[in-house]
């Protein structure tokens, strides 16, 4: 079993953002471990602007392989309402094989859910930003990429993902002593 960070960035010059239309930029993945949640290998950042957006999605295809459920469990904030949305339309429209059932269905961990419950189950305002700790928001994305300022670009996702993987190691970490308290106190163990 193999948990990696993923998290990609788009292009999306009008809002809403259009899941056909608008490009990916990046796909950002790094291996973490499952137990501790802390790093395992460096930060890979695939970038359509040194290559294409079709060669970064080829590329990531490859890696992440659908058949195999195992082999890339992603873990990120709303990965099933957004970026393995995005994957799966642009994948398709590549003409490559993909069965959406099995990438709807493929083994992940999304922590937004969690964050929810830190927010006081209230969908206003519960963001990474504010509970990671990110320097910046995705909103300055649009502007860089057509500013041509990849650096920039490259440092948000840097940060993010950083910021991504103290909040969830912490979380990995003390989830479960929080679990064993309330079972505690409920007498489901004893």
């Amino acid at each position: 079993m193999a948990d990696y960070y993923l998290d990609i960035e788009t292009y999306s010059p009008t809002r809403p953002i259009d899941f056909h239309k608008d490009p990916v930029i990046s796909i950002a993945y790094q291996q973490i471990d499952s137990r501790t949640g802390e790093t395992k290998s460096d930060l890979t950042i695939l970038k359509s602007w040194e290559t294409s957006e079709q060669d970064i999605l080829k590329r990531f295809y490859q890696t992440f392989d659908i058949n195999n459920r195992w082999s890339f469990i992603p873990i990120g904030c709303k990965l099933t309402d957004f970026d393995l949305i995005f994957l799966g339309t642009h994948w398709h429209k590549l003409g490559l094989p993909i069965n959406s059932t099995l990438l709807y269905n493929h083994p992940h961990i999304d922590i937004y859910p969690a964050l929810l419950l830190c927010n006081g189950g209230v969908f206003k305002g519960c963001s990474l930003e504010k509970f990671a700790g990110k320097q910046s928001s995705g909103d300055k994305i649009a502007d860089w990429y057509v500013s041509k300022d990849y650096a920039a670009i490259e440092a948000y996702i840097e940060d993010e993902t950083a910021s991504f993987i103290r909040l969830y190691s912490f979380l990995v970490q003390r989830m479960p002593s929080v679990w064993l308290e309330y079972a505690k106190e409920q007498g489901i163990i004893i």
